[in-house]
């Protein structure tokens, strides 16, 4: 559909960490309206405080009869729905959201016959390749948690319908993403900041990191490039050690950081027996059996330069993301 000359992107998950962030950087361009999928119980005041550009659809990835309406005239839909934790008090959550939510979005995109389709995925989806560094062109290895392989599922998901009914599909798998504002504890920049990280795990295990006004920037890339269609981007360059991430964060902080690092091996039995109480009291585990399966299975490197060189990328050094997000959690904290 299109307002004058502007034409109507569909998100699902705009109210979430990234989505928020990807509101705001769709808005800057002059030419776009917003058509924004939230649930009955979603805060949406965010959303409706944007101005006239952002309307709200209400429905549910996990309800595929809800979705018409969202794609209805679109020129473009950008699928953030989904569960990204390691631990969930019900298992078939990930696969609802992750996998079939994926699949139901893009069914319905196919039948609205959307001009671009972006499913935002991350590079766990790839599990454990054999090579290392990979990059897009590898194939995925075994998936040591239940987050990375629903989100492998949907997005292989997307790229059937890609390939059998002409899905005009890009896929963004973002790395690690860091900034003010997230509410999960995945990362754990609250629980350093905050004097609650007895020990680290998997200590010299690398990941790669970014910031989430870069992760915005390249999902909006992605949905408007001209050539992106049938493509997949690896987003992120900057690497750290767990030990430097948290080095980092103590700096910022002000905070000591924990010097013991404790071996996965060690502390499965423990976090297996967290998980069994969690199940009764629906709280997330202090430590989640994926994380340590996903820390013992090593660095996760990839080659983000395909992003670079057809995208445009440039990228926030990790430690402005984290200054962010510690700055946001100090003020929050009494004087």
């Amino acid at each position: 559909m299109t307002t004058g000359s502007r034409r109507t992107i569909a998100l699902t998950g705009a109210t979430g960490f990234v989505g928020r962030h990807v509101v705001d950087r769709l808005l800057e361009e002059e030419d776009l309206e917003l058509r924004c999928l939230v649930r009955p119980s979603s805060h949406v005041d965010s959303l409706r405080d944007r101005g006239p550009r952002v309307s709200l659809c209400v429905g549910d990835v996990g309800r595929p009869e809800t979705l018409a309406p969202l794609l209805e005239g679109a020129w473009g839909v950008v699928n953030l729905a989904g569960y990204r934790d390691f631990w969930s008090a019900s298992r078939a959550l990930y696969d609802e959201l992750n996998h079939r939510g994926a699949h139901n979005v893009f069914r319905a995109a196919v039948d609205a016959h959307v001009h671009r389709a972006v499913q935002v995925s991350t590079p766990l989806a790839f599990g454990v390749p054999e090579r290392n560094p990979f990059d897009e062109r590898d194939a995925p290895g075994p998936h040591p948690s239940d987050y990375a392989r629903s989100k492998h599922r949907g997005d292989r998901a997307a790229w059937h319908l890609h390939e059998s009914a002409g899905l005009p599909l890009t896929v963004v798998h973002l790395a690690a993403v860091i900034g003010a504002g997230d509410p999960r504890p995945t990362m754990e920049v609250r629980r350093a900041v905050e004097g609650w990280l007895p020990a680290l795990v998997g200590a010299d295990t690398t990941y790669t990191y970014v910031y989430v006004r870069d992760a915005a920037e390249a999902i909006v890339r992605a949905l408007l490039s001209p050539t992106s269609v049938g493509r997949a981007y690896l987003i992120g360059t900057q690497r750290a050690t767990t030990r430097e991430y948290f080095e980092i964060i103590g700096r910022l902080a002000g905070v000591a950081v924990p010097r013991w690092n404790l071996p996965e091996g060690m502390l499965l039995p423990l976090a297996r027996a967290l998980e069994v109480v969690s199940s009764l009291t629906g709280q997330r585990p202090a430590l989640p059996v994926d994380i340590l399966k996903t820390t013992a299975a090593g660095s996760l490197l990839f080659d983000g330069g395909r992003a670079v060189r057809e995208l445009g990328m440039e990228y926030t050094p990790l430690e402005t993301a984290l200054a962010e997000a510690v700055d946001e959690i100090r003020r929050e904290r009494p004087a």
